[in-house]
């Protein structure tokens, strides 16, 4: 095979399923992986996508935002898991925050009928499916954002900055080690940011299929966070310099 067509086949692949890895698509191709990083470095500077560690990611997940239908459509199972973790950490009783977004959505099973609870949350989806229970609800005032049903600005924050949380879960969009915990909307990074400034605890939720991928708002280095939740497939290199850093890591 040509090096055109191969690189034709290594961004077609990146545009469809949005990532690549490169030693899947060496094994495809039957090339070394050390080619294929090669013709991915060619790509990256004709602008057709985006290197990360291990691989390419498609220059439309640093541009698009998706819709709630495709956010609910992308890793629904991962998702899951991740929140199954991640509820192991919900206390009993206490003030907690939990942020907008479709992973942090699926702790919605583990707040019911927790009436020593008070759930703190910016996510209109969320709230609606816990507030019938015992479970304590406050949902935070502000302007919603059509995108994905969160309440964002200022009045979203002063009214955080007035409460205090045993601990917060956070949601992002995307996750690197070098750009750290991004959002593609500036508003809703603040949010989580106060969240995370009034919170004793700060749990970052994000399914592995978000790691490498950076979005334009930056709100959290990793090491703002005291615990990671992700999934067991995540590469070893994330796990590794998380480890390092004394950030706790849970694999779901």
């Amino acid at each position: 095979m040509l090096a055109e067509e191969r690189r034709l086949k290594l961004s077609e692949w990146t545009r469809v399923d949005g990532r690549l890895d490169a030693n899947v698509a060496a094994n495809n191709l039957d090339v070394a992986v050390e080619t294929v990083r090669r013709d991915l470095d060619v790509l990256q500077r004709r602008g057709v996508l985006r290197r990360v560690h291990g691989g390419a990611i498609s220059l439309d997940r640093l541009a698009h935002e998706y819709t709630i239908p495709e956010r609910y459509g992308q890793n629904p199972t991962k998702k899951r898991l991740v929140a199954d973790v991640a509820a192991s950490f919900i206390p009993e009783e206490g003030c907690i925050f939990v942020d907008g977004g479709t992973t942090t959505e699926c702790l919605a099973p583990y707040l019911m009928n927790k009436p020593g609870l008070l759930v703190v949350t910016n996510n209109l989806t969320l709230a609606g499916k816990i507030a019938d229970s015992s479970t304590q609800t406050y949902l935070l005032g502000g302007k919603i954002r059509p995108a994905t049903l969160s309440a964002v600005g200022a009045k979203t924050c002063d009214d955080l900055r007035e409460l205090n949380a045993v601990v917060s879960f956070i949601g992002a969009n995307g996750f690197s080690l070098d750009a750290g915990a991004t959002a593609f909307d500036t508003d809703e990074a603040l949010v989580k940011k106060t969240m995370m400034a009034n919170s004793q605890e700060r749990i970052l939720m994000v399914d592995s299929g978000k790691f490498g991928s950076t979005y334009p708002a930056k709100f959290a280095s990793f090491s703002g966070f005291d615990r990671i939740v992700t999934n067991i497939d995540v590469d070893d290199a994330f796990t590794d310099a998380l480890s390092g850093s004394g950030v706790e890591i849970a694999l779901a």
